[in-house]
């Protein structure tokens, strides 16, 4: 539900728990209470901006779709490593070379940061 919740904001830049109510609502039928809760968690977590707006906020993004991906997969990635190390370099190598063209992005991302070591 929180992605869900960012693809609002991303899209609307930035939003009141109204706002986001109602463009959640044209598929599913959510409570405020429920989005607000999902917004405020967001915000403890560092993912949002609170803006007051006279009686109620604002909440807009702090990073952009990508930079979150990013940072998220990187944690995920991080921990798989930090508490699986080798096996679960394996398993990922596994999973990527049963498509080819991931193998291949896989491999020149590789060669690219071992040139970018070199310099």
């Amino acid at each position: 539900m929180e992605k869900r919740v960012m693809e609002v904001l991303w899209n609307k830049q930035a939003a009141t728990v109204q706002e986001v109510v109602k463009e959640l609502n044209d598929e599913k039928k959510y409570a405020y209470t429920t989005i607000l809760t999902i917004l405020t968690r967001l915000t403890r977590k560092g993912m949002l901006e609170r803006i007051k707006e006279g009686r109620s906020h604002r909440y807009r993004p702090r990073y952009t779709k990508e930079e979150w991906v990013k940072k998220v997969t990187s944690q995920a990635v991080e921990g798989l490593l930090s508490d699986f190390g080798e096996l679960a370099i394996a398993q990922f190598v596994d999973t990527v070379g049963s498509t080819p063209d991931q193998l291949e992005k896989l491999k020149r991302l590789i060669r690219e940061l071992e040139r970018g070591e070199e310099d």
